[in-house]
């Protein structure tokens, strides 16, 4: 339970870290644009999400495998997923629709 804990701290922390390095390197209007692009429909976002976090699973599994960090799978993988849960994050736009553009 203690690891876990530890785990799950790391994990946040990586989240809000990610999110705020990709929300400084990419524009307002291009993270904008691409949560547009990734919600146009709930559905298709929840299968892209799906797909992105096996994928991420499964290469991190093919590579741990081949060395000798096995017991290091679940740190790893949740640590790199948390890396897509930050871009996603800050993907969301931080104004509203009737938001003034000079703030």
């Amino acid at each position: 339970m203690k690891n876990f804990i530890i785990s799950a701290g790391i994990d946040i922390v990586i989240i809000f870290v990610s999110y705020y390095i990709f929300r400084s390197i990419i524009s307002g209007p291009t993270r904008h644009k691409m949560y547009e692009k990734f919600m146009s429909s709930f559905a298709k976002f929840i299968i892209y999400i799906f797909i992105a976090t096996v994928a991420i699973t499964a290469t991190t599994a093919f590579i741990i495998y081949r060395t000798r960090y096995i017991p290091y799978l679940n740190i790893i993988a949740s640590m790199l997923v948390s890396v897509l849960v930050g871009f996603i994050m800050s993907t969301v736009p931080t104004r509203g629709y009737g938001d003034q553009q000079n703030r």
